[in-house]
């Protein structure tokens, strides 16, 4: 059995991956953790503190760069790593970050969920207006309160670029081609700094591939488990 870890995305929850969820091979057991730390070096905790003794981890977005800094923390319990659109260099603007947090926290919630969901997903994909929705009612679920605190995380995020030499574990990059958040190109790199790092890019997809093609990212996920061992492809 392995053990794999989910890391949602700013503002989600586990409905971000339920449909993936479903498609993964039977000897894979997934476990949905929430990390809404108000730094980086908490959320690492959070998810140390729930995680099994090993485990793949997998994270999307503000969740990729948790899984991103857990894999550097505890390298004895990542087995694996996969990262769904997230970069590994330093928040571009840190004013802007803190803007959004202090919206956050003065009642703008919802306008801010509706702004991000209109770039969140390639909205002239098959499934980018449902998968916009998708993310707006997470964050209505989730509320300003975890909003605000993993935006203040990313706002106080630093350079792992440097670092990723030590994360010695197979990796897997899966970017949406059409990611308006962090460019596909920033996965391509990463897998290549990467000591086992591999790259897969969806076609026609946005920054949330779990959502608009659930079924291809399994598969993804799936193919690259069986090829490192985890799991046998279904």
């Amino acid at each position: 059995m392995t053990d794999l870890v989910m890391i949602p995305a700013f503002g989600c929850d586990a409905g971000l991956y339920a449909a993936v969820a479903s498609h993964l091979p039977a000897n894979v057991l997934s476990t949905t953790i929430l990390a809404d730390g108000s730094d980086l070096a908490h959320c690492v905790a959070q998810v140390l503190a729930r995680a099994p003794d090993s485990f793949v981890i997998l994270g999307t977005s503000f969740g990729g760069r948790v899984a991103l800094e857990t894999a550097l923390a505890a390298p004895g319990r990542v087995r694996g790593l996969v990262v769904i659109g997230a970069g590994a260099g330093p928040v571009a603007d840190p004013q802007a970050g803190l803007r959004r947090s202090e919206r956050l926290r003065t009642g703008e919630a919802s306008q801010v969920a509706a702004e991000m969901g209109a770039m969140i997903s390639h909205l002239p994909g098959p499934r980018g207006a449902a998968a916009r929705d998708s993310f707006i009612a997470m964050c209505a679920r989730v509320g300003p309160g975890v909003m605000t605190r993993q935006s203040d995380a990313l706002a106080r995020r630093g350079d792992l670029w440097p670092r990723l030499g030590e994360i010695a574990c197979p990796a897997l990059m899966l970017w949406g081609q059409h990611d308006k958040f962090s460019p596909a190109d920033d996965g391509r790199q990463m897998a290549a700094a990467l000591p086992r790092g591999s790259y897969v890019e969806l076609p026609d997809c946005g920054h949330f591939p779990s959502l608009e093609y659930p079924e291809e990212t399994a598969a993804a996920i799936d193919r690259w488990m069986a090829g490192e061992g985890f799991a046998a492809p279904v």
